[in-house]
């Protein structure tokens, strides 16, 4: 079907701002659903648009009218960006502003992922009339857990090279574009953006407000829960497909998402919802997007979102809920996983699949579980009478983050499923292994340790990774989590540690779909860094935005009949 494009269409704001719109239709006379795409990205840039996010001619030919949109303050669009918070309004707006217009049958959806995926799910919670469905990708349900912070730890990684990379060149265009050398410069010189201190003083981001925004509000405050996904399922009305990946640095958003609908949703059409989720990391060293070779791993060619084709995934999805075509989908599993480890798609009545329970690895050593090399083991026997473990982790020295759900720079930070024994060979890290499985262990669903632990500092971090141990000795990561302790009691309240208390954690990896085969083993590694996805705490118990002096501190894991630590999964029957 030919198509027609109009640039640079003003859709006004209730406020009077103009956003710049490109409005891709069908060459034919009539009425069309429309697709809306609004990104902060640059609607003119052809990788990210049609590459990236979702392709306005195939889906314009397919017989859709799609408009693609520069979100407030973003490159054709006037205004001034406010990250997330201006989302919800100019979502609601530029949704019933598609669902008015002459070749509108005024039935909308909107579709993107990482940032795009947020700005559907904030014009969602704001219950626009004309909004039927979304298609939400690799995005998140809470912008402080799960973007921003977790555990109460700042995603240092992810916010430095997202705003460098990707965010501050058009800003500082408009605000302060003399400072546009220094931040091209920080892009190739990230390594050493990192490592600076304090946070709220790093160059050059430290000129751009959002930034300074999202550090002075590090606890969960109305900053964040005003824009909190999960705190406004019953207000979304629409279906969502929820596409995420196992190493995707937003994947607790999408599985909460799918689940939050699913039970909370404000219509039948939001308890419909579905849940699709690869191996794949938010970018690839591959260069194709949600491709199959994710870090080290070649998941195979079938875990290519090319080979699954999810372009024309997501217009059946529209297809069914905008057109109302009879395509089965409503006959379908409502969730779609690839399984690594077996490398295959599973379909599954829900998340995680009926049937799986809580399995507990228990840690155990004779005190010596320092490295991959020390007596540290994993079984399911309870411990008795065993001493603790013990660590000192220096901030000046953290553990290098290798792999895992990462973005935004594939050259100083790149994502997926790499080799972490040199990571395991560091003092600083515990390493708790099981003995070869003799049969086949699948892990669907949550992932977390429950740990005791103890600290000289009056705040420090503890963190955790599951990996699987190849025969050949590979340790290929899951997931991992962190905990920073002042959050122990949840993000929104700041406790200080008493320096030598024992207290009981627990530190969430998140999910993951996973088979350790047989005579592979299951592993737990525990440390205080993940560097530099986290931001190092410094152990002062000061605001770790304006702190510059670190300290060092002594920790204690305990493993014994009293104080359990334990790895939990998510698995189904499973005899060891």
């Amino acid at each position: 079907m030919a198509i027609l494009v109009e640039k640079d269409v003003a859709v006004t704001m209730r406020d009077g701002v103009a956003l710049a719109t490109d409005v891709y239709r069908p060459d034919a006379e009539g009425q069309f659903p429309v697709i809306l795409v609004r990104t902060p990205y640059n609607k003119n840039d052809p990788f990210l648009t049609n590459v990236v996010m979702f392709d306005p001619v195939r889906a314009a030919s397919a017989g859709y009218v799609v408009c693609v949109q520069d979100c407030r303050g973003r490159y054709s669009s006037e205004g001034k960006f406010h990250p997330i918070h201006q989302e919800i309004d100019d979502g609601y707006d530029a949704v019933e502003w598609c669902a008015r217009q002459p070749w509108s049958t005024g039935k909308v959806g909107m579709a993107g992922a990482s940032y795009v995926g947020a700005t559907q799910l904030l014009a969602a919670i704001a219950s626009p009339p004309h909004l039927v469905a979304i298609a939400p990708n690799i995005t998140a349900s809470n912008y402080h857990e799960g973007w921003f912070y977790q555990g109460g730890a700042f995603e240092l990684g992810f916010t430095t090279s997202w705003v460098v990379n990707f965010l501050a060149i058009n800003t500082l265009l408009k605000q302060q574009p003399e400072q546009i050398g220094a931040i091209i410069q920080a892009a190739d010189e990230l390594d050493k953006v990192f490592r600076q201190l304090p946070l709220k003083e790093i160059e050059p981001i430290k000129h751009i407000d959002y930034f300074q925004e999202w550090l002075e509000h590090a606890s969960y405050d109305d900053y964040w829960s005003r824009c909190n996904i999960e705190s406004h399922y019953q207000n979304i009305k629409a279906a969502a497909l929820n596409i995420g990946g196992w190493y995707d640095i937003f994947l607790y958003g999408t599985v909460r998402n799918f689940l939050g609908l699913r039970s909370q949703g404000g219509s039948d059409a939001a308890r419909s919802s579905r849940l699709l989720v690869g191996p794949w990391a938010h970018i690839t060293r591959s260069l194709l997007w949600m491709g199959n070779l994710v870090g080290d791993v070649n998941f195979g060619i079938q875990a290519s979102s090319q080979a699954l084709d999810l372009m024309g995934v997501q217009l059946r999805w529209f297809d069914y809920w905008l057109k109302g075509t009879d395509n089965g989908l409503d006959r379908e599993a409502p969730v779609r996983l690839f399984v690594t480890g077996r490398n295959s798609w599973l379909e599954a009545t829900d998340f995680p699949p009926p049937g799986a329970k809580e399995l507990r690895f228990f840690l155990h050593s004779g005190g010596g579980a320092n490295g991959r090399t020390g007596d540290g083991r994993l079984s399911l026997s309870e411990p008795g009478d065993e001493p603790a473990d013990r660590f000192v982790y220096d901030p000046m020295n953290p553990v290098p983050t290798r792999g895992g759900g990462l973005c935004c720079s594939d050259i100083y930070l790149p994502g997926g499923a790499f080799d972490q024994r040199d990571i395991e060979d560091r003092p600083d890290v515990l390493v708790f292994t099981s003995e070869p499985l003799a049969s086949a262990l699948e892990v669907i669903g949550a992932v977390k340790a429950k740990l005791f632990v103890a600290t000289s500092a009056p705040d420090t971090d503890f963190t955790a990774k599951l990996v699987d141990v190849y025969p050949d000795g590979r340790a290929i990561n899951i997931c991992d989590g962190i905990l920073r302790l002042r959050y122990r009691h949840g993000a929104d309240r700041e406790e200080l540690a008493q320096p030598g208390h024992v207290y009981e954690i627990e530190i969430d990896l998140w999910y993951a779909a996973h088979v350790f085969q047989p005579g592979h083993r299951v592993r737990l590694e525990v440390s205080s860094s993940n560097f530099p996805r986290f931001d190092r705490n410094l152990n002062t118990g000061r605001p770790c935005a304006t702190d510059r002096e670190a300290q060092v501190a002594v920790q204690h894991l305990f493993h014994d009949a009293a104080r359990p630590s334990a790895l939990v999964l998510t698995a189904f029957p499973f005899s060891g």
